[in-house]
């Protein structure tokens, strides 16, 4: 039986494979890089909503978690 691997939707996911496959396309293919970065800004985002910030602002914290030394290329 064929094993299909599904990657779960995740927003902070698609959001970094998008800024990535136009900023940084080399490494569109690092899953464990994505993946994880992905579960940090969620973190991130996570926390700061618990500790009182705006959905808003806690999307901005989470943004510079998940392009955290990513530059322009």
């Amino acid at each position: 039986m064929k094993q299909n691997t599904k990657q779960e939707l995740s927003y902070f996911r698609l959001k970094l494979r998008s800024y990535m496959s136009e900023h940084h396309p080399e490494r569109l293919h690092d899953t464990e890089f994505i993946t994880t970065r992905a579960d940090m800004a969620l973190t991130a985002y996570c926390d700061a909503v618990a500790q009182g910030f705006s959905h808003l602002e806690a999307e901005s914290i989470a943004s510079e978690v998940l392009y955290q030394g990513l530059h322009f290329s």
